[in-house]
């Protein structure tokens, strides 16, 4: 008798034992799902992009181009990355809210919050408030503040791009009304991307919502379902095979679309409305952010605090980082520092280099003691709590 009551008392705490390890593999599950670090390394990647394009862009007008800043020629692509990681991430962070129509206008409400603010300091800093002066008409500052651009060139260069974002944070509200209306909305809005593009239809050739650009929020979105998928269902050790794979092989996808961009030579070519250059750079980004099924590759990724801190400061940067990068090299001119007429290599890479570290550096600084604490004090007082970044 006592050893069948030391047997049932053992199976018991047995049971009991693979539960609380079954609950804790759940939780530790949710927990990985609600955080991925791939995304966010790669929203530093596409910001440090755009700032190597710009920055080189300066260099190579007052100095000459040279063969490693020609390089540099395809870091326009940040911007297609940044698409295709908006469309993942905004996916990920609310698919617990789809199909639940209520929860829409808290999620309306996080997006705004996330971009408007530190935008309308940078954009009144950098100009928008000329308007108190008389010397910026009211109609261009409400159309920059607003909608971040105007007839004339906008007062935040970068801005053009918010328009977009802004487009698809509106056409995902159909999900949150019903999955099956999202997913129709999402086709019908492909296909008629694609027609657009083709026959550019009257009156709506000119139409950013119709633009191919919004063709990679829909890579996104695929990538999000595929990445979730893949995660419910697979072993850690294939997860772990496919990451590596997807990495290895979105890195080759988008080096050779760069590639394939600098061996046109056309100085004509528009590279937004490029079918080549948007899928190119688009499946190279979706794979790149696929290696956030690997928990291996999930777990070195936390570890890199420099990247993470690049990708959490990437809005910021990217706001401001052409200003700065224009005082700087004004700067450096100024005093002398680089002999007029020197053109070497070794010189331009120097001159990009200081360009790169002021402005990433500037924007870092901005996002800790600016932005971050606006987002922070925004949020307490509409009571919205955090928000997909």
């Amino acid at each position: 008798m006592k050893d069948s009551g030391r047997l049932g008392l053992t199976k018991s705490l047995s049971e009991r034992s693979r539960s609380q390890v079954a609950h804790t593999e759940r939780s530790l599950r949710q927990r990985v799902d609600s955080t991925i670090y791939t995304p966010q390394v790669c929203r530093g990647l596409a910001c440090l992009l755009v700032a190597v394009y710009h920055g080189a862009g300066l260099v190579n007008h007052k100095y000459g181009e040279t063969w490693l800043l020609g390089v540099a020629g395809f870091g326009y692509s940040g911007v297609h990355m940044f698409f295709v990681i908006s469309g993942l991430i905004i996916y990920h962070a609310h698919r617990r809210d789809l199909d639940d129509f209520r929860k829409a206008p808290r999620y309306l409400l996080k997006r705004l919050v996330r971009i408007y603010p530190i935008y309308w300091i940078v954009f009144l800093l950098l100009g928008g408030r000329k308007v108190f002066w008389g010397r910026l008409g009211i109609g261009d500052f409400l159309s920059n503040a607003l909608f971040f651009n105007s007839g004339k060139s906008p007062i935040v260069a970068v801005s053009w791009t918010l328009t977009y974002e802004v487009i698809f944070y509106g056409i995902f509200v159909a999900f949150l009304v019903r999955r099956s209306l999202g997913a129709g909305v999402f086709a019908a809005w492909f296909v008629l991307l694609v027609l657009n593009h083709h026959y550019a239809f009257y009156p709506f050739g000119e139409c950013l919502a119709l633009d191919l650009l919004n063709v990679l929020f829909l890579f996104g979105l695929l990538t999000a379902l595929a990445v979730i998928a893949v995660r419910d269902r697979l072993e850690p050790s294939l997860r772990d095979r496919i990451g590596l794979a997807s990495l290895a092989a979105g890195t080759v996808v988008f080096a050779c679309t760069g590639w394939y961009y600098l061996s046109l030579s056309d100085p004509n070519l528009f590279v937004w409305s490029s079918p080549p250059l948007t899928v190119g750079f688009g499946t190279g980004s979706a794979l790149l952010l696929f290696a956030s099924v690997s928990g291996s590759i999930e777990a070195f990724l936390k570890r890199r605090r420099l990247l993470l801190l690049i990708g959490d400061a990437s809005y910021s940067i990217y706001l401001v980082h052409l200003y700065f990068q224009k005082r700087t090299f004004s700067a450096i001119r100024s005093l002398g520092w680089v002999p007029e007429g020197e053109t070497t290599q070794a010189t331009a890479l120097l001159l990009l280099a200081a360009v790169l570290v002021v402005s990433v550096g500037c924007g870092i600084l901005i996002h800790k003691l600016v932005e971050k604490p606006l987002l922070t004090r925004s949020r307490e007082w509409l009571r919205i709590g955090k928000s997909a970044r």
